[in-house]
Order: structure tokens, then C-alpha cells, then sequence
């Protein structure tokens, strides 16, 4: 599953940190090529046993390539701060919907689908989460499904303890009934989706628990 992102600035610290990274990275690569070309000039620029004429064409090529490095460099930042921001923007939107989705899950919401636009990055990283979602939906469906079963024989039980004189046994009933209400109101923190209910219902219309406040 994807979805539409309209907005370019998803978290706006992480995305501004890239760009900053990228602009230093620009400035190291642009010291680097300034050297490479200028410095020799400038060496040779204040050569004194250069002549006059000589010298005078080492500063040509020094403002030649002033001229025409500067407004190439220029796009060069401007196209790589573009290509940032759609870069940062594809790895802010995945993680932005990863936190969401941990949030949710730390509040018992075992329903939600990690959904990222197509072309996002981190897709191995959504897989995964997904599979970890999965996991836990399989194990507390199961658990769902035993304290189903639990509850049946429980009240079974109840409703024949009017025959029961053995003090012990009604104890024993009675504390068979307090596990499972405690049990009960843990399992009511955590939340399925539809499909995972209507399994555990046998094709029976079953209501999501709430979630706590």
C-alpha cells in the first residue's frame, strides 16, 4: 500500500541536518577543485622569473576559469540542494510513518498498515516492520482466541458451582475467575485488525476493544 505526500518538509530537522551535510560535502569538493586548478596558477603568478607577458596570460587563464567555474558550481549547489531536499523528503516520510506506527503500537494498535509512497526509501526497514506487526497480531489472535475458549468453560463452571459443596473447589473457581478478568483487561488494551477479529469470532461480527485513555 502508498500514499500521497504533499508536503516536501516532513521533519524539518532531519531534512535541514541532510542539506547541511550535503552543503559542507559541496564545500569540501569546491575547495578541493579550487586548488587543484587555481593554486598551480597562483604559484606561477608569483613566479618572479616569469616575464611580464607571461604572467599576464597565467592571469587570463586564472579569470577565464574564475568566469566559468563560478556560475557552473553555482547550478551544481543549486541542483544538488534540490536533489537533497526529494532525497531527505523520501527517507523523512518513511520514518515519520514509522514513528506514527510505533506510537500506535506502544498504545495496543496492532491494525495499522506501515503504509509509504512508492519510491520511498527504507522499504526493506517497512518489510520488516510489517513482519513484526504480523508476528505479534498472529500470537495475540491466538491468545484472543484461548481466553474465547477460557471464558466458555469458565462460566460453565460458574453456573455449576451451585452443586459444588467442596469450599476448596469454589476457591478455586473463584480464583479461575479473578485471572480472568485480569486477563481480560489486558487483552483490552490491545487492538486487531477487522480481518484478525473476524477470525477470531468463526465469522461472527465482533467489536474492537477500545483503547484506554
Amino acid at each position: 500500500m502508498s500514499y500521497r505526500r504533499k508536503r516536501y518538509i516532513v521533519d524539518r530537522k532531519l531534512q535541514f541536518r541532510l542539506l547541511i551535510y550535503n552543503g559542507v560535502y559541496f564545500l569540501i569538493i569546491t575547495m578541493a577543485i579550487w586548488a587543484g586548478l587555481f593554486l598551480p596558477l597562483a604559484l606561477d603568478l608569483s613566479n618572479p622569473n616569469l616575464s611580464i607577458s607571461e604572467q599576464g596570460e597565467v592571469a587570463g587563464k586564472i579569470l577565464y576559469l574564475h568566469s566559468r567555474l563560478g556560475p557552473i558550481l553555482l547550478i551544481v549547489f543549486l541542483i544538488l540542494s534540490i536533489h537533497s531536499v526529494i532525497v531527505s523528503h523520501r527517507i523523512a516520510g518513511p520514518l515519520y510513518r514509522f514513528k506514527a506506527t510505533f506510537n500506535q503500537v506502544a498504545q495496543g494498535d496492532l491494525s495499522r498498515v506501515v503504509a509509504i509512497r512508492k519510491g520511498d526509501l527504507l522499504v526493506n526497514e517497512q518489510t520488516k516492520i510489517e513482519e513484526m506487526i504480523g508476528a505479534l497480531s498472529s500470537r495475540l489472535k491466538n491468545i484472543k482466541k484461548e481466553h474465547a475458549a477460557m471464558e466458555q468453560a469458565l462460566q460453565s463452571l460458574i453456573k455449576s458451582q451451585v452443586n459444588v459443596s467442596d469450599n476448596i473447589s469454589k476457591e478455586a473457581i473463584a480464583q479461575l475467575e479473578g485471572c480472568h478478568l485480569r486477563l481480560k483487561k489486558e487483552l483490552e488494551y490491545f487492538r486487531l485488525s477487522d480481518m484478525d477479529l473476524f477470525e477470531i469470532g468463526e465469522g461472527k461480527t465482533v467489536q474492537p476493544n477500545a483503547q484506554p485513555k
